[in-house]
């Protein structure tokens, strides 16, 4: 995975991540907050602490079948060479059109689910008024800006590539994608990690 030397601020914005390069935008920047363990947690608590988990296996299966498409558009152009040709063929361009239908649905559900932690779940942790809890939402928040910095761009990429399926675009979406997954995989896992517990107390139902 690439990891980024920028250090991004607590006050960054959706303006200073457009101008940044791709492999900028990544999560494991600086050193992220730790929530400490909540005293006396239940194993009913922690059982529903591990809801979001299998929120976040749903997702992480529906990018491994973008992967997949994405190989087989591969598979199907081994070189640029051969790329031209290649995007004539039925299959190939089947393909490329559903991996833009497939992307379209699934950015929007990782945007829908990213809003609804902001506006529904991230409000009830920071009622607790935990400070290492608060600073746990907020670096999420700031790594969701990441995120969604990076679906907008592949969210364009795939589009371009429909448009124009030439090599150049698919090496664009390509890396853009393979980007977008690392950073997903890496937060997905903070998250986890840090909130287990007290989602499980503070937050009954995710």
């Amino acid at each position: 995975m690439i990891r980024s030397g920028r250090v991004f601020e607590t006050d960054m914005n959706k303006d200073q991540l457009r101008s940044c390069q791709l492999c900028e935008l990544n999560v494991e920047f600086d050193e992220r907050p730790s929530m400490p363990t909540l005293d006396n947690v239940t194993e009913a608590e922690r059982r529903t602490g591990l809801h979001l988990a299998a929120i976040h296996r749903m997702h992480l299966c529906d990018m491994q079948r973008l992967a997949h498409v994405l190989e087989q558009v591969e598979h199907g152009a081994v070189s640029p060479a051969v790329f031209a040709h290649a995007v004539s063929k039925v299959e190939l361009t089947h393909n490329m059109r559903m991996f833009g239908t497939m992307c379209g649905r699934e950015c929007q559900v990782l945007t829908f689910h990213h809003d609804a932690e902001e506006n529904m779940i991230f409000p009830q942790l920071e009622q607790q008024n935990i400070k290492a809890l608060s600073r746990v939402v907020d670096r999420l928040k700031q790594e969701h800006l990441i995120v969604h910095e990076l679906i907008t761009r592949l969210e364009t990429a795939a589009q371009v590539l429909v448009q124009n399926p030439d090599e150049q675009n698919f090496a664009q979406t390509k890396t853009t994608f393979e980007q977008l997954h690392n950073v997903v995989i890496s937060h997905f896992g903070y998250e986890e990690m840090e909130l287990r517990e007290a989602l499980g107390r503070f937050v009954p139902v995710i």
